[in-house]
């Protein structure tokens, strides 16, 4: 257990925050001004939570599109986080992403091949993950109209 989740802390808090209807109840609005923001300043800290925001709404959108073979929203969302310079967060849904995609479960090929290009293009590289292998692999799959139009 945590320390802030330990018993003692509990009811620290409670006796600061004061003890309403029951022992870990709190006045309305202390929830809030308990937050502390750990940044430098309150606009990095709404920064910060903006993107694990993102990053949840990224891997939600992953997990749908790998059920219905659409991964373009989690891609949306991974390039809007590295975009935000959240590089961290924003490449490794990427590199879940093109994962899926080597493996054929982005549908629509043309696409995929499309983003693939563009991040080899513009000299995108992710960690343990060869975006050349990851093309090589989904051009593959595909017959050669589609390769022909994803390549105009």
């Amino acid at each position: 257990m945590t320390a802030t989740g330990s018993p003692l802390v509990i009811v620290l808090l409670a006796a600061v925050f004061g003890v309403g209807g029951g022992l870990f109840a709190a006045p309305a609005g202390a929830a809030e001004d308990a937050f502390v923001c750990m940044e430098e300043t309150q606009e990095k800290c709404d920064q910060e939570n903006r993107n694990m925001t993102l990053f949840i709404e990224g891997r939600d959108a992953f997990d749908r599109g790998r059920e219905i073979g659409d991964l373009t929203e989690a891609r949306r969302i991974a390039r809007e986080l590295i975009d935000r310079q959240d590089v961290q967060h924003g490449k490794a849904l990427m590199k879940f992403i093109y994962v899926q995609v080597s493996l054929g479960v982005h549908k629509n090929l043309v696409d995929a091949y499309r983003w693939i290009d563009a991040d080899v293009a513009a000299g995108q590289s992710y960690k343990r993950l060869d975006l050349k292998w990851v093309q090589e692999k989904l051009a593959e799959k595909m017959t050669p109209e589609q390769l022909a139009e994803a390549k105009r």
